[in-house]
């Protein structure tokens, strides 16, 4: 299992070479190429400038593994939603040229999904939104990697495949060897799911996660131990149902109210920390 993490937060406050500098002297082994801050997706792909910061990741012993599209996928506003789309197709440009083998593209969630009859809405947009992609998926070699979402509707928060039951739905019924998936840990803690029934129901799909921790309520987005996920109980089912894919953290929330001077020390840390959740996954997957 390899270890990465995204670029979001500290891409905000260092141009890109910067950024894989950091990650790459703090030890991580690849990294996750966030496109979900205005300044990275408002950029029209320049491919020969991301096939460099391949070559330079390469050079620093790192490379891309995913990266995350913009989001929200939709909005109400239909001119808003088409803008997205072509942000979205730019973003699978970037990552191609970069390595990347999968990009997140959050499922279209821009209706409340505690209205009846809105699931099913959203179900049938979002086979039209995502078939709209596989001819982008042939042309550049990027899987498009849907996400379990959440949202803030009440005590549970389902959302858009927020449930495996869904998820695997959506999986299948897309029928299409462009779409895999990837679990956020801390989003199928906040909507109070199993998540070795979830690794485990989602299986040949099952190609990448979000890893961080959540407080119960809110989407932290913070290192696991720093909330109230199990982590133990995470790492064993991801080896119990036989997990290949990579740990990349998504959980830049944690540092993000230090000093920018400690941005670099506070990734040796996290380094630390993923180096120890890979040990339990070892552990346990020897140990079936």
């Amino acid at each position: 299992m390899k270890l990465s993490t995204t670029t979001e937060r500290l891409h905000e406050k260092f141009d890109l070479k910067k950024t894989v500098d950091i990650l790459a002297d703090a030890g991580y082994d690849a990294i996750d190429f966030s496109q979900c801050r205005e300044h990275v997706h408002n950029e029209k792909c320049d491919f020969d400038y991301y096939k460099e910061i391949r070559k330079y990741a390469e050079s620093k012993g790192v490379y891309f593994n995913q990266s995350h599209a913009p989001f929200a996928s939709s909005y109400i506003d239909e001119a808003e939603t088409a803008q997205r789309f072509d942000e979205i197709v730019e973003a699978i440009k970037k990552a191609s040229c970069l390595g990347v083998e999968n990009i997140i593209v959050h499922p279209c969630q821009h209706l409340k999904y505690d209205v009846e009859g809105n699931p099913e809405k959203l179900f049938y947009y979002n086979m039209d939104f995502y078939k709209r992609l596989i001819p982008y998926y042939e042309e550049y070699g990027v899987h498009i990697a849907l996400e379990n979402m959440w949202q803030r509707t009440g005590f549970i928060n389902h959302s858009t495949c927020s449930t495996p039951e869904e998820f695997v739905k959506y999986l299948d019924s897309l029928n299409n060897e462009c779409f895999v998936a990837c679990l956020d840990i801390g989003h199928a803690t906040l909507v109070r799911e199993n998540i070795g029934e979830f690794a485990k129901k989602l299986g040949k799909y099952l190609k990448c996660l979000h890893v961080h921790d959540v407080d119960g309520t809110h989407d932290s987005h913070t290192l696991p131990y720093y909330g109230n996920a199990n982590w133990d109980k995470v790492m064993k089912a991801l080896a119990d149902c036989s997990y290949e894919g990579d740990l990349t953290f998504e959980a830049d929330s944690f540092f993000r109210e230090l000093p920018v001077e400690l941005y670099a020390d506070s990734q040796v840390f996290m380094v630390k920390t993923g180096r120890q959740l890979i040990s339990q996954f070892e552990f346990f997957k020897s140990n079936k």
